[in-house]
This record gives structure tokens, sequence and C-alpha cells, in this order.
């Protein structure tokens, strides 16, 4: 894997994990196109630095939130003092809990992790991302042009939180939108653009985490060496970069506009794709 292919595939894990398009199915594709094969150590090695990027990229953005539901869970278990005496459960504990019971369902979908390594390796591969990427759209597209929600995410429930994790586990394949799932649920469930961009983002943090970790174990029991330190501190680097600033430009556009657009670009992916297939039949 060259400098070039190392830039490309960090800033895109870096968009594609924060935007509703798939980020597995980008990589996938764009180490197609690039001559990069998507099994290995190297490969593996290199990919976990990528989500690790991408949720590193979440801390920095959303790092008071982060920061407040850490504090009031200290509260909670009587390791600080509250700041000032309020009523009620604090929204940090109460969205901690959201978090979690929307992070939880993930957890046995990234221990499958070699069911998408044999489907990425298998060679109808691009024809099925190409039909998973067709799939991702349509869903975005439906719920997007149904959405009237208006609830905040101060008004997000449990249901919410654990209907968004179940609905998550099929991005465990690529083609399949992590954050296009978690945006469509929560738009189909009521909840507004902006409520619905936030919690998918601050969701990544843990999920991008538990990928990461995922990737690096599989790449430690793989056979050949981890990618060369200095690629892996850029794709780290980049793909941080990358998710900081998509998550800012997608925040402010789900505030303002349906995500529609993205659809089609899901769309547009898809259709690549299956060009890329045909060509290589």
């Amino acid at each position: 894997m060259g400098i070039f292919a190392a830039v490309v595939l960090a800033l895109a894990a870096g968009i594609t994990e924060i935007l509703p398009v798939s980020g597995t199915g980008h990589l996938f594709l764009l180490a197609k196109l690039m001559g990069v094969s998507a099994a290995g150590t190297e490969f593996q090695s290199f990919r976990a630095m990528l989500y690790f990027g991408a949720a590193f990229g979440g801390v920095l953005f959303y790092h008071t939130q982060l920061w407040d539901m850490l504090r009031e869970n200290l509260v909670l278990l009587g390791l600080a003092r509250p700041a000032t005496h309020r009523r009620g459960v604090p929204f940090g504990q109460r969205l901690g809990l959201l978090l979690m019971m929307a992070a939880l369902p993930m957890l046995p979908a990234l221990l499958l992790n070699g069911i998408r390594a044999r489907l990425e390796q298998d060679a109808g591969a691009l024809a099925f991302i190409a039909l998973l990427f067709c799939i991702s759209g349509a869903v975005l597209y439906f719920a997007a042009r149904g959405a009237r929600g208006k609830r905040g995410i101060h008004e997000m429930t449990l249901s919410d939180a654990v209907v968004t994790g179940l609905a998550q586990i099929l991005s465990l394949f690529p083609g399949l939108s992590r954050t296009g799932f978690t945006v469509s649920v929560l738009l189909s469930r009521g909840m507004d653009g902006s409520a619905a961009a936030e919690f998918a983002g601050l969701l990544g943090v843990p999920v991008l985490l538990g990928a990461g970790l995922v990737q690096l174990a599989a790449a430690k029991a793989g056979e050949g060496s981890f990618a060369d330190t200095p690629y892996l501190i850029l794709g780290f680097a980049l793909s941080s970069l990358a998710a900081f600033f998509t998550l800012r430009v997608f925040t402010e556009h789900m505030s303002r506009r349906r995500p529609t657009g993205f659809a089609y670009w899901s769309w547009g992916a898809g259709i690549l794709t299956l060009i890329l297939f045909l060509i290589s039949a």
C-alpha cells in the first residue's frame, strides 16, 4: 500500500464513517479501485487505526457532552460532587444510558467480524455490496421523505435507543450504513434531523472504538506484519481530522435539510460498485 492509497483511505474513512453512506463499503470499494488488498494483517492493522482515528475525531467534536456524561456518572457513583443541586435525573446520565443501550447490540455483531472478512474475499462480493449500497440508500431515502418529527435529543426514549441499536447490527455488512440506519430509525420515530445526527455521532464513538479493537485483534491473530508505523500514525491523524470536520458539516446539514442527498450518494456508490464488478467479471 503506497502513501497515496493510505491518504485516500484515511480521509475516506473519516468522512464515510460519519456520513450515512457506509464507511466499510467505501473502504472496500476504494481499496479495489486502487488495487489494495482488503485482506491480510497489513490492511487490518491500518483499518483499525482508521476506526480509532474516526472515534477520536468524535471525542474531540463531542468533548463537552462526553465530559458531562462522565462527570454526572461520577456523581452518581459518589466519586464526585455535583456542581449544583438539580432535581430529577441529569441529562448526562440519561444520555449515557441511552448510548449504552444502543451500543450493546453491536458487541456480538462486532465479534462476527470474520463473516465480513470472508464476504470481502468472495468472488461475488462486489455485486453483493452494490446491492447493499442501494438498499441502504433506499432505507435512508424513504425515512427522510417521511420525516416529520420535532423531538429533540433531550426527548429521546429508551425504546428509541434499543431499536436504533438493533438496526445497527445490519451495518456489519459493507454497503449498509451504521449512521444511515441510526438516522433512519430516529427520523421514523419522530426525532428531528439535528437530534438524529447528534445521537448517531455520539454513538459512533464507542462503536468505532469497538470496531477498531476487533480489527486489531484480527490483525494480531493473522499472519504477516502490521502496516509500517508511519502509515498507522498517518491513518489515525487523517481519519481523526476528517471525522471532526465531517461531524461539523453533517450536524449543520441535518439541522437545516433532509438527508436525501446521501441516499443518492449511496445509489451512486452502488452503481459504481456494480460497474466495477461487471468489468472485473
